[in-house]
């Protein structure tokens, strides 16, 4: 059965792997790998602090061996086309991770989970590699909806998809545990129709 039909269990992912993406001025986004582990924990380790707040795996047992876990995890998802887990490179330097977490394919839609290093903020790299990610997954992934859900106090997340033309659809209340408090989520979504028509 074709993508988005009911009665089927055996819906196929539509795209393969992307082997980079440009996003301009230096931006590149490449799909994770092993290889990419001690540079990405790195920034993670740098980042913990300001991470913590927002993100529920940046627990402070977060370490090498789970970091390395998830991206053999993020690998095996690029592959079957179930996700899409890039890290962000501004003139070959790791700046950063942006992904398609699981793509639910009976509906064509998924969310977009981002973190830029924080010597890297404030230069336009974040929005660059969300609007690459945005266009891949409306072109090749055969997407129709993609929802971002940051938290309401994020103000730096709630920017990106402010700057991207998303449609802010509401607030799920203590929709996510972080550390030790629940957190609303502000929902922002967009339609491939209305990406395409920008």
């Amino acid at each position: 059965m074709e993508r988005g039909t009911t009665g089927s269990s055996d819906l196929k992912p539509a795209a393969a792997i992307p082997a980079m993406l440009e996003a301009g001025e230096g931006v590149t986004l490449h799909p994770v790998t092993l290889g990419d582990a001690a540079e990405l924990y790195a920034a993670i380790e740098r980042n913990r602090s300001r991470l913590q707040p927002w993100l529920p795996w940046a627990t402070p047992g977060y370490g090498p061996e789970e970091a390395r876990a998830f991206i053999a995890l993020c690998e095996r998802e690029n592959a079957d086309g179930r996700a899409l887990a890039l890290v962000i490179r501004k003139h070959g330097a790791l700046c950063g991770s942006v992904a398609f977490h699981r793509i639910d394919l009976r509906n064509q839609s998924t969310s977009l989970g981002y973190w830029l290093d924080g010597e890297h903020e404030g230069s336009g790299i974040m929005t660059r590699a969300c609007r690459a990610v945005v266009t891949e997954g409306f072109r090749s992934y055969n997407l129709h909806r993609i929802e971002i859900r940051c938290g309401t106090g994020n103000e730096r997340s709630a920017a990106i998809p402010r700057r991207l033309g998303f449609t802010e659809e509401g607030i799920l209340r203590e929709a996510e545990w972080v550390r030790d408090r629940w957190v609303d989520l502000r929902v922002f979504g967009m339609l491939r129709r209305d990406w395409e028509s920008k």
